[in-house]
C-alpha cells in the first residue's frame, strides 16, 4: 500500500525505530481493521478523507505526540482504556503491580476494599474491579479531568458501579482518620521523577504527558513520604500498601516506609529488566486502627 510506505518514510525521517509498526497502527485504526489485513487489502485506495486523516496523524506523530494519544487508546491488563493528554499513559511495568495484587486477593473470601491513590486513567482501579468481582474500589485523583477520564474507562469496562471516584490530594479526599474509611489495601503508582530530570525525558513524555503525574519533587520521593506517613490509620488490621517505584528508588522507598515503624516489608517485585519495580508493605501487627 503506497500510503503505508510513504508514512513509514516520513516517520523514519524523525529517527523513529518503529516507523513501520506505527504506520500500521495508524492506518489500521483509520480503516477499522487489524494490522495484518492491511496487506490483504494492499491494492485498496484510500479515500480523500482517509488520506487526510492519515496525514494528520502522521504529522502529529512526527512532532512527537505519543501514538497512544493519537489513537486515543491503550490496552492494559488485557482491557481497553481511552487515553488522552488528561492522563499518563499506562505502562506495562504497572501491570506487575496489578498482577501481584490480583494474585494476593483472588483467593480471599468476601469483599475486598481497596484505595487507588492518583488513579489517573483508572488503569489500576478499573483492572482490580474487573478481575476482582467482589472488590469495592475508591479511586482518588487531585485533578478533575483525570477523574473524568477514569470514570469513562470504568464505564467502558463495565465496573463503574463498584468504583467510588473522589477528587482531592491523596488522603485529603477521604474522611479523617477517625472516620469510617478503612481499606484492605492501598495502591499507588505515584509521580516519582525528580523535578530536575523532567527536562531530560523523551519528547513524548516531557512535552505531552501531564507534568503533575510525573513530578515527584526534588528527589522524586515526595509522594512516598506522604503516603508512608498517612496510610496506616486508613488500613484494616491485615492491610497493606503496594507502590510502584522508579529506577534505583527501591532502597530509599523501603527506608521511608520502614522508618515510620508502622509497616513490615511484604515483598519486592522486579520487572523483566531485573529492576526492583514494586514494593509491598504490610501494616505492622498491633498497630492501632485509630
Amino acid at each position: 500500500m503506497d500510503a503505508l510506505r510513504a508514512g513509514q518514510r516520513l516517520l523514519q525521517s524523525r529517527a523513529s525505530e518503529s516507523a513501520r509498526l506505527e504506520c500500521e497502527m495508524l492506518l489500521s485504526h483509520i480503516l477499522g481493521c487489524q494490522r495484518h489485513e492491511l496487506y490483504i487489502r494492499g491494492n485498496e485506495l484510500l479515500s480523500r478523507e482517509q488520506l487526510s486523516a492519515f496525514r494528520s496523524m502522521l504529522d502529529r506523530r512526527r512532532k512527537g505526540e505519543p501514538i497512544q494519544y493519537i489513537l486515543g487508546s491503550r490496552e492494559f491488563m488485557g482491557l481497553p482504556f481511552h487515553v488522552d493528554d488528561r492522563v499518563l499513559i499506562p505502562r506495562w511495568e504497572t501491570e506487575i503491580l496489578v498482577e501481584w495484587l490480583l494474585n494476593h486477593w483472588k483467593s480471599v473470601p468476601g469483599p475486598v476494599h481497596l484505595l487507588d491513590l492518583g488513579t489517573g486513567s483508572g488503569a489500576i482501579a478499573v483492572s482490580l474491579a474487573f478481575y476482582l468481582p467482589a472488590s469495592r474500589i475508591t479511586a482518588v485523583d487531585i485533578r478533575e479531568e483525570a477523574l473524568l477520564a477514569a470514570r469513562e474507562n470504568a464505564v467502558q469496562n463495565g465496573v463503574a458501579d463498584r468504583i467510588r471516584f473522589l477528587q482531592g490530594d491523596l488522603f485529603c479526599a477521604l474522611e479523617g482518620p477517625g472516620g469510617k474509611d478503612r481499606f484492605d489495601g492501598i495502591v499507588s503508582n505515584p509521580p516519582y521523577i525528580p523535578t530536575g530530570e523532567i527536562g531530560g525525558l523523551m519528547t513524548e513524555v516531557r512535552d505531552y504527558e501531564p507534568r503533575v503525574a510525573l513530578d515527584g519533587g526534588e528527589d522524586g520521593l515526595g509522594y512516598y513520604r506522604r503516603i508512608a506517613r498517612a496510610a496506616s490509620p486508613f488500613l484494616n488490621r491485615d492491610g497493606l500498601v503496594a507502590v510502584e517505584m522508579g529506577y534505583g528508588q527501591s532502597p530509599q522507598v523501603q527506608d521511608i516506609f520502614l522508618q515510620t515503624g508502622n509497616y513490615t516489608l511484604g515483598g519486592i517485585r522486579k520487572d523483566l529488566a531485573g529492576m526492583e519495580r514494586v514494593a509491598i508493605f504490610l501494616k505492622r501487627q498491633g498497630e492501632s486502627n485509630v
